[in-house]
């Protein structure tokens, strides 16, 4: 899987990946999917580490817990088991790891119990769920849906607007 990623666009800068892991994750991505919405943040986050140039990776349930740089499945187990799959707090998330100057992308099912503030740099707001109404507006950009060509719309996005 690392080496198909030798071809991908490079997300230049500073990139903050905020992954959700709270209980609602655990559900799977669709009625005919095995797929759970935690396994495809997981995948996307796996991908993204490797495109960006400079990248800090963060979870956040009942807490904000910083992961270790690990990469592949190592990263995967690492985000599973970065703290219990609990409520929702990404207001707190964003509020505590946003950073001026910064990216930050969010893989999560848009499910949040506290309000989710605009976000410092440029904010990307990745629903992996089939929600329709999800807490990603304002200042955020919005992707629906899970897909491996999510990292490759947010650079060519990010290009245009150079």
């Amino acid at each position: 899987m690392l080496k198909s990623l030798k071809g991908l666009v490079r997300l230049p800068g500073r990139t903050r990946l905020l992954i959700d892991v709270s209980g609602s994750m655990d559900a799977p991505l669709s009625a005919q999917s095995e797929m759970t919405r935690m396994e495809a943040a997981c995948g996307l986050a796996i991908l993204a580490r490797e495109v960006c140039d400079e990248v800090e990776v963060f979870t956040f349930s009942n807490d904000v817990v910083k992961v270790p740089p690990r990469r592949g499945f190592a990263l995967r187990d690492a985000i599973i088991n970065s703290q219990p799959h609990g409520s929702t707090f990404l207001g707190k998330a964003v509020t505590e790891i946003d950073r001026k100057g910064d990216r930050l992308i969010v893989f999560t099912d848009e499910q949040s119990h506290d309000k989710v503030s605009d976000p410092k740099g440029r904010g990307y707001m990745v629903n992996v769920a089939s929600y329709r109404h999800g807490v990603g507006h304002g200042a955020w950009t919005r992707v629906d849906g899970f897909s491996e060509a999510v990292i490759a719309w947010i650079a060519a996005s990010e290009e245009t607007m150079h």
